[in-house]
């Protein structure tokens, strides 16, 4: 996991999608397709399932710093 990457700019990027309906890891990567490498290296880490909202997100991301 890229050490300076942050919940909140993970949040920047993907808090806008979940109003869509549930997200695969795949649409979580288009979504952030704007990201820096190591946001989008973050997010290919997230195991493949369906993502209802963003808080299931940092359960798969537990070690994650919410900021600097």
């Amino acid at each position: 996991m890229a050490d300076d990457v942050t919940r909140t700019e993970i949040a920047d990027h993907l808090s806008a999608v979940f109003a869509n309906g549930a997200l695969t890891r795949s649409d979580l990567l288009i979504a952030a397709a704007s990201a820096r490498p190591e946001v989008r290296a973050v997010l290919e880490g997230l195991p493949d399932r369906r993502y209802t909202e963003l808080r299931q997100v940092w359960e798969d991301l537990p070690a994650l710093p919410v900021g600097p």
